[in-house]
């Protein structure tokens, strides 16, 4: 029954905002029609030949373990009531989606999944999902401004980028902890504000705000020990982040140093949140990586080409993150006919 609902929701997921996706895909291969363009399909290949296999095997651990921790964050969040391989399951399947389909989709599936299957209600597990993400801006800001630092003579032209993207997350951050503090009042306000701007006919506001509200529910010091909580889990998560970032940096051998790679990654992380991106950010993050990596100068490889091998090596990695779905049933459905079995000897 449960794998049947996840089905007619995933069927939903797709004929949703058809024209809208469309249009995304349409920009995705667009663009990474452009970086094709900039190689061709020998070099591609040859890439291939360079891989370093111990550092692919590194960036394939630190991808699961990544994993693992966003499912302990929330598990933690949860107050361990959820148990944590259900937990695990969820993460997968949210990352997965949001890796080859959308963020909406991977949002969307991280709250369809805990109420189907854990009986979760929406704004429990809305007002948990917007106190992680609260904890995930605030550590992406914290990469962010530590590279920029430390790389700042090495790339002026995104000085104002860069205080641009940490005003917005400061501004964010302090919606966040108004809607805590100042509760309804302020959610009233917001919306009053949204509405008068026509801004709530979009979903991703409209959803947002409810999530906020779920959070303004919420006891103040519930709120801000759960905050603290997932506030460290997601150091360790966008440490492991910023590892991936590294290792996959290393497995091609591109010529870049440790906190350029940092700042680079913590950079595409807030790309990663642009609406506009499908498939992963399929186009946008390739075109992005080439304007930022020539700021570096990185011009001794053939940047079209990696690009592209990392790309293919994304996909591969979220599919094999896909496999623990039916492991998982595998498993669970082993151990229930083994307990049935246990159960009918008993009973005889």
């Amino acid at each position: 029954m449960k794998s049947q609902t996840l089905y007619q929701f995933f069927l939903y997921l797709i004929a949703k905002d058809k024209w809208k996706d469309v249009l995304k895909i349409t920009l995705a291969f667009l663009l990474i029609g452009i970086v094709f363009s900039r190689t061709n399909i020998q070099n591609i290949i040859a890439v291939w030949d360079i891989i370093s296999w111990p550092w692919l095997l590194v960036s394939v651990a630190v991808f699961f373990a990544m994993t693992v921790v966003k499912a302990v964050q929330y598990w933690a969040l949860f107050d361990s009531r959820v148990p944590y391989l259900q937990v695990l399951r969820v993460a997968t399947f949210q990352n997965a989606l949001t890796n080859l389909v959308s963020n909406a989709a991977g949002i969307a599936s991280y709250l369809t999944m805990f109420r189907v299957e854990q009986n979760v209600k929406l704004k429990h597990s809305g007002a948990i999902f917007i106190i992680t993400k609260a904890g995930d801006l605030f550590s992406m800001a914290f990469f962010l401004l530590l590279s920029a630092w430390l790389v700042w003579a090495r790339t002026n032209i995104l000085h104002q980028l860069v205080l641009l993207v940490l005003g917005v997350v400061f501004l964010a951050l302090l919606v966040f902890w108004t809607a805590v503090f100042f509760r309804q009042k302020f959610i009233l306000q917001l919306h009053r504000i949204t509405h008068w701007m026509r801004l709530d006919r979009a979903s991703i506001i409209e959803r947002g705000l409810n999530m906020l509200q779920s959070v303004a529910e919420q006891e103040q010091r519930t709120v801000v020990r759960m905050f603290l909580l997932g506030l460290t889990l997601s150091m360790s998560y966008m440490t492991l982040t910023m590892a991936y970032s590294y290792s996959r940096i290393q497995t091609f051998h591109i010529p870049l140093d440790l906190w350029a790679i940092v700042f680079v990654a913590s950079l595409m992380q807030f790309v990663s949140i642009i609406p506009i991106q499908i498939l992963g950010g399929l186009g946008i993050n390739e075109v992005t990586l080439l304007y930022l990596y020539g700021l570096f100068g990185i011009t001794q490889v053939d940047l079209p080409a990696i690009l592209v091998g990392l790309r293919v090596l994304f996909y591969l990695f979220n599919l094999a993150l896909l496999l623990y779905m039916p492991i998982d049933t595998f498993v669970s459905r082993v151990k229930s006919a083994g307990k049935n079995k246990k159960d009918r000897l008993n009973e005889g």
